[in-house]
């Protein structure tokens, strides 16, 4: 009954207003064990809708998408203590940008730029099957493209930068030997800036996200001995992400 119960919690917790992670996110509590240590690769999709503070008499359009974005990953972890999980990551990440205004716009991630972050994760309540946790990152990235803007009038590069925090809170049901099913709600803030260049001239503007409050849910399972692999599935009323991982542990 009561792992029913986490299963139902989860699930609500996916279907609510919910707002997109753009970085993975994993089991939302602890799970190395003090002085234990771990290596792993994530990748992660998502499809992103932004908000551009323009100017008024701007046409341009004020909610233009990643679509997609990519991210990979190489992420170090810790135990600082059986309850507490530190966690640091670097890698890559490039986009195709969706923006229209009343001239055509051309834009492509043929750049890759470079993300990093980091973390922790912390333990709050443990019984048997299942642990409750909260998890809390930051990364800062830098996507970069090719803006081709009015049919060839004007050549040049776009640029952008994110700044995002999330934070998470939820369950960790050991479903069968070797098998975690993790989620429930997170809450997110995005800001950074886009900056177009072409002969010279450079136009910027500040954006941010005005999704917040999140949910998400995963599947973590034991491929080898001390090796996971794990995916999630994050939605928002407007965007959408999928990420995989494979991490190795002491």
């Amino acid at each position: 009954m009561e792992k029913k119960l986490l299963v139902v919690l989860v699930v609500v917790g996916l279907c609510s207003t919910v707002a997109l992670a753009f970085d993975p996110m994993g089991p939302p509590a602890a799970g190395l064990g003090k002085g234990k240590s771990s290596i792993g690769i994530e990748y992660i999709w998502n499809k992103m809708e932004i908000e551009r503070n323009l100017t008024s008499w701007s046409d341009a359009e004020r909610t233009p998408k990643l679509d997609p974005m990519h991210k990979i990953y190489a992420n170090l972890g810790y135990g600082l203590a059986d309850n507490v999980d530190v966690f640091a990551r670097a890698g890559a990440a490039w986009a195709d940008y969706e923006l229209s205004a009343n001239y055509d716009w051309e834009l492509n991630g043929s750049f890759p730029g470079f993300v990093f972050g980091g973390g922790f994760k912390v333990t709050l309540a443990e019984e048997p099957g299942v642990k409750w946790g909260f998890l809390a990152q930051y990364s800062w990235g830098q996507l970069r493209g090719h803006a081709d803007i009015g049919n060839g009038d004007y050549d040049g590069n776009w640029d952008m930068t994110l700044d995002e925090l999330q934070i998470a809170f939820g369950p960790a049901w050991t479903a069968a030997q070797g098998l975690v099913i993790y989620g429930g709600p997170f809450i997110r803030t995005l800001r950074g800036y886009e900056e177009f260049s072409w002969d010279g001239d450079i136009n910027r503007h500040a954006i941010s996200d005005e999704n917040w409050l999140g949910g998400y849910i995963g599947l973590q399972a034991e491929v080898a001995q001390n090796c996971a692999f794990n995916i999630e599935w994050m939605m928002t009323a407007d965007d959408m992400a999928g990420a995989v991982g494979l991490v190795f542990r002491q």
